[in-house]
């Protein structure tokens, strides 16, 4: 594994240095400022998302307007259930319930994987999302 010098003073490995700005990043989307998030993102990221034409700029903007509808739940709760680091790969694995409350309203889960250039600034961006309903045949649950 390569280590550079500013891991080796900050004790930080560069997969945890990577695992720790995906988590900043929903941290500001989780507070409706996806825009912010964009410092985490190289200015020519390439975003995957087919649902959204255009950069990352695009893919915020329709988040954002998401967030700004009316809510069709008054108490959603998102969770990042799982983190996996591989060199320059993060894939995180996240939910969003509809409500804390009222677990069997459903909600949305996502696989979300991020690659980090040499600048350990996000330059690829890849989202598969899953809609989870109300009533799921799979008595194990979707969550």
């Amino acid at each position: 594994m390569n280590t550079n010098r500013n891991e080796k003073r900050s004790g930080q490995s560069g997969t945890q240095k990577r695992k720790k700005t995906v988590k900043d990043f929903f941290g500001l989307v989780m507070q409706g400022r996806q825009r912010e998030g964009l410092r985490y993102f190289s200015p020519d990221c390439v975003q995957h998302n087919p649902y959204v034409k255009g950069g990352m700029k695009e893919l915020f903007d329709s988040m954002a307007a998401v967030q700004r509808s009316a809510p069709m739940y008054s108490d959603p709760d998102f969770e990042i259930k799982s983190l996996i680091a591989d060199g320059d790969m993060v894939a995180a694995y996240t939910v969003l319930r509809g409500s804390k409350s009222d677990p069997n309203v459903g909600g949305l889960r996502q696989i979300h994987l991020f690659r980090f250039g040499n600048d350990d600034r996000i330059v690829e961006y890849w989202d598969v999302s899953q809609m989870i309903g109300p009533e799921m045949p799979n008595v194990t649950g979707a969550f």
